[in-house]
């Protein structure tokens, strides 16, 4: 499952969520300090796991 990351417009407490991409273009995101919704999605790394086979 994808992980977004997002940042807090009141308090500006950066927070991550993991949720399947169909739950992301459905929910609206609340900041787990202050239970706003004036969040913003912050740009962040990817990266992908794989088995390793020898």
């Amino acid at each position: 499952m994808p992980t977004y990351d997002y940042s807090c417009k009141e308090c500006g407490k950066k927070f991550s969520k993991v949720m399947l991409v169909s739950e992301y273009e459905k929910s609206r995101v609340a900041c787990p300090k202050c239970q706003s919704r004036k969040v913003a999605r912050v740009l962040s790394t990817f990266y992908a796991k794989t088995s390793k086979k020898s």
